[in-house]
C-alpha cells in the first residue's frame, strides 16, 4: 500500500514521465530537487540540481526531460547550452555511494517497479559569474557551498 506521496510519485510518472522532488534546505546540505521516473519512462539517468530555488530546479529538470524526450541525452559529463540563460552548464554522474543520501526516492521508486539495472544518476552544475564550476579551483565559495559535488 503507497502513502499518499509515494501515489503522487507513481502517478506523476505515469502521467508525465517522471516527478520532480524538492529538498528542503538543512544544516549540512543546501537545498536542490531532482527526478524521479526518468530511467524507467526515458532510458535516461535521474536528474539533480542543488542550490537554486526549487521551482528553478523543477524548470530546468523538466526542461531537460523535454528535450530528453526529443532525442537530447545529459548522459555524458561535459558542458551544455541552454538550460540555464546565459550560461552553460556541467553534467557530471553522481556516484552511486552518493544515493542513498540525495535520492531516496528515486531509490524507492527503482525498487518499487522492480528495476534490475542499478540507478544511474547525473548532476547539473552552474557556474559561478567568473564561468568556474564547483569542481574547479578558484570557484566562488558560496557557489560551492550551494553545490556539493556527488
Amino acid at each position: 500500500m503507497l502513502d499518499k506521496s509515494e501515489q503522487r510519485i507513481v502517478d506523476d510518472i505515469a502521467r508525465h514521465g517522471w516527478h520532480v522532488l524538492g529538498v528542503l534546505a538543512s544544516a549540512d546540505k543546501p537545498p536542490f530537487a531532482y527526478s524521479i521516473g526518468m530511467m524507467p519512462t526515458l532510458a535516461h539517468p535521474e536528474i539533480v540540481v542543488f542550490g537554486l530555488d526549487h521551482r528553478l530546479c523543477a524548470t530546468i529538470i523538466n526542461t531537460m526531460g523535454k528535450e530528453i524526450r526529443q532525442g537530447r541525452s545529459f548522459r555524458e559529463p561535459g558542458l551544455y547550452e541552454g538550460l540555464i540563460e546565459h550560461f552553460a552548464c556541467k553534467i557530471r554522474p553522481v556516484a552511486q555511494a552518493s544515493h542513498a543520501n540525495h535520492l531516496g526516492y528515486a531509490m524507492w521508486h527503482h525498487r518499487h517497479i522492480k528495476q534490475a539495472c542499478p540507478l544511474e544518476a547525473v548532476q547539473l552544475l552552474w557556474p559561478d559569474k567568473a564561468g568556474l564550476f564547483p569542481d574547479e579551483p578558484g570557484c566562488n565559495r558560496g557557489i560551492i557551498a550551494l553545490q556539493p559535488v556527488l
